[in-house]
């Protein structure tokens, strides 16, 4: 998982959380709370991509 994509998610989530918190359309709660949930579950998704980066490239060395 790369992370620079899972920020771009966080980006375009928190775009979506952000507008929806300013513009206040006629029932805005409901998608707030699931974008809203989303963006934690993306953050949470970014911490691990960023602690298991560049573990495909460690591989053990063979016993001869």
């Amino acid at each position: 998982m790369r992370p620079v994509l899972v920020a771009f998610l966080i980006v375009a989530d928190a775009f979506t959380v952000g507008s929806l918190a300013i513009v206040r359309p006629h029932g805005w709660l409901p998608p707030f709370v699931a974008f809203g949930i989303t963006l934690v579950g993306l953050a949470g998704l970014e911490v691990w991509a960023l602690r298991h980066r560049r573990d495909d490239e460690r591989r053990p060395k063979k016993l001869v």
